[in-house]
């Protein structure tokens, strides 16, 4: 098969799974010989149908449980599938795991050396590569300690910087970018990057919309462990952020509709800065509200007033405001129109806030469009070095 080529043909993958817990060998053999052992089939994937060209990056999204990982690691050769065909061309590298293939009590460099081996590397290519993998992976003062003493976020560094210091064909990775510092994630997406740009095979899981949007030009959407949808990374990502907010468990506070609809929303994306569609934001983002405005009134309708709220999950009202009270343009709604509201919060409590947005007339006391605790949000606040400060510390004798 060519390099960097991935097919799969109604692949299929099933689970067995045992619902009678033996703790002895003895309870083992009572539940063979007595038949008490039930068992039962979970499909993990369910007739998947998949081309990645060479050179593709491309994106798995999906709630938990959609069959991402378990894709991903019949690529890498982890499992073989129930039914069907799983095929990959050329070398791969993956990230899946925290220290999937290390073994803890080598150190830094003698596991590098056992998984270069693995990956097809003789051991002079190799000894070469470790000192630039270290360096990458800013570890080169550690690389003669166990890594059994290796924190998580070193663990990431040195399984992305051999990953991607071995040359792949294809890179499979699976949502460990978010370990680490900012610096070094930055360092990771330039490296990804650059193998995009070298025609590399990527396939990609993240439930961080903007990183997906960010380096990949295909989403592929999962749901039960089959394809609900694949295509653009932006019309993508839209569609399944828009489903997960219409099927989401209620939270303390249920989304709430009500109005004249005289004046009403008839779509609204939540997006970035950057334009792409996301419901995670960082400390000085841009939130972005994009609504379609249309009216069934007769002629243009003036002063319409846009606002938002913010609020907990228990309903408290954290932030609320328009463009009237913020001396803004209001709205003119002649038929349909389109309006913004660009957003910028500074986060003292980070975390997930459910939004709500109006249309009124505060004039003609009117509520057009209320949509209450109809999107969550979440806010991030930037990682602090060092995380915690000592405030006091005591230690009792009685």
């Amino acid at each position: 098969m060519e390099r960097g080529r991935i097919v799969m043909e109604d692949v299929t993958l099933d689970y067995r799974l045992y619902h009678d817990r033996a703790v002895t060998l003895r309870e083992t053999m009572l539940n063979v010989f007595n038949r008490k052992t039930t068992t039962e089939h979970f499909r993990a994937l369910d007739g998947v149908n998949l081309l990645v060209e060479p050179g593709e990056s491309l994106g798995l999204i999906g709630g938990n449980g959609a069959g991402k990982s378990t894709l991903l690691k019949i690529l890498a050769g982890i499992y073989r599938p129930t039914s069907g065909r799983a095929e990959t061309g050329g070398r791969i590298a993956s990230l899946l795991d925290l220290g999937v293939g290390f073994h803890p009590d080598l150190t830094g460099e003698e596991n590098l050396m056992l998984n270069g081996a693995l990956l097809g590397l003789d051991r002079a290519g190799m000894k070469k590569l470790v000192p630039e993998i270290a360096e990458f992976a800013q570890l080169t003062r550690f690389m003669d300690i166990p890594v059994k003493y290796y924190s998580k976020g070193m663990f990431m560094r040195l399984g992305f910087s051999l990953a991607t210091a071995v040359d792949p064909d294809v890179l499979l990775i699976d949502e460990v970018l978010a370990v680490g510092d900012a610096s070094f994630q930055e360092k990771c997406y330039r490296r990804i990057w650059e193998f995009r740009e070298r025609g590399k095979t990527i396939v990609f899981v993240s439930h961080d919309m903007k990183a997906v949007s960010r380096l990949c030009r295909r989403v592929v959407w999962l749901k039960d462990g089959k394809v609900v949808l694949d295509g653009e990374p932006g019309m993508m990502i839209s569609e399944y952020l828009e489903s997960s907010r219409r099927h989401a468990p209620e939270t303390g506070t249920s989304p709430r509709e009500w109005g004249t609809r005289e004046v009403w929303f008839d779509s609204v994306t939540i997006r970035n800065g950057d334009g792409v569609p996301a419901r995670t934001f960082r400390r000085g983002e841009k939130l972005v509200v994009d609504a379609v405005v249309k009216s069934r009134m007769p002629g243009p309708v003036e002063g319409v007033v846009f606002g938002f709220s913010i609020h907990r999950n228990d309903g408290e009202t954290i932030i609320a405001t328009n463009n009237l009270e913020m001396n803004q343009p209001l709205l003119r709604v002649d038929g349909s129109c389109r309006a913004s509201m660009e957003i910028v919060l500074e986060p003292r409590e980070p975390g997930t806030y459910l939004l709500g947005i109006a249309l009124t007339d505060p004039v003609k006391s009117k509520d057009y469009h209320w949509r209450d605790y109809f999107y969550p949000v979440t806010i991030l606040e930037e990682r602090r070095d060092p995380p915690l400060l000592l405030s006091g510390a005591v230690w009792k004798q009685e």
